[in-house]
């Protein structure tokens, strides 16, 4: 079996605390003490919380029935190649930005056609905006301003680079302003998965890093909150 060789481990993933932003609607972060070591001789607490919260995986069972859950997951689909496509400075000018094909293109002119099977990472630079109003970007009109994948970019790398997945430091895979998550609904079949909310995508390269995923498995889940870590060789 090869050895894996690397020079750092980047956490990409943000802490659970409630001051997490929850999407219109999901429930919030609640976190409770049970026991007490004084009293108890032991200390234990709870949590609750939506199943895409926070850091988190997103598998298929998402947007269509009778697909994959996430205790389906193969382990392998849990420990893949990524590249990292950045797009801070034209995401700091437009909220609204969508990495369209010819992004894509471009980007691959210049590190080389996406691999198969790797995960796909935008760094938009959204991370820093984490707990403030500016991370959904909410408008007078309950609409949501956020860069994200074109629906476009995103059937391209499906069918012609077998991505496995697609990763992003938003809310979302796909622009705040799609409000049909059109993105998600293309990607999310079979063993193919979303990761959003991701954070320190600044530290990693454009290519060259290992995902490792550490979702819960719960059994009929849709998502599950996620430690990410990458492996930099």
């Amino acid at each position: 079996m090869p050895s894996f060789h690397y020079e750092s481990i980047i956490d990409l993933t943000h802490p659970i605390n409630l001051a997490i932003p929850v999407w219109p609607g999901d429930p919030a972060v609640v976190l409770f003490p049970l026991n007490h070591l004084e009293k108890d001789g032991f200390n234990l607490g709870g949590f609750t919380m939506g199943e895409h919260t926070g850091t988190h995986v997103g598998v298929a069972a998402h947007f269509h029935d009778h697909e994959t859950t996430l205790d389906k997951l193969l382990p392998s689909t849990l420990f893949r190649p990524c590249v990292v496509i950045d797009v801070a400075k034209e995401c700091e000018a437009n909220a609204d930005f969508e990495l369209t094909l010819d992004h894509l293109q471009q980007w691959e002119k210049a590190h080389g056609i996406a691999p198969v099977g790797c995960i796909l990472l935008l760094h938009t630079g959204w991370s820093r905006y984490f707990s403030t109003e500016k991370y959904f970007g909410k408008d007078d009109s309950n609409g949501l301003h956020f860069p994200g994948f074109s629906l476009e970019a995103t059937r391209f790398l499906i069918v012609h680079r077998n991505i496995s997945g697609l990763g992003i430091d938003t809310a979302g895979i796909e622009p705040g302003k799609d409000s049909n998550f059109s993105c998600n609904k293309v990607l999310l079949h079979g063993q193919r998965i979303h990761l959003e909310n991701l954070t320190n995508l600044d530290k990693l390269p454009a290519v060259g890093a290992h995902l490792f995923i550490g979702p819960l498995p719960i059994e009929g889940a849709t998502g599950s909150p996620a430690r990410v870590i990458a492996l930099v060789p």
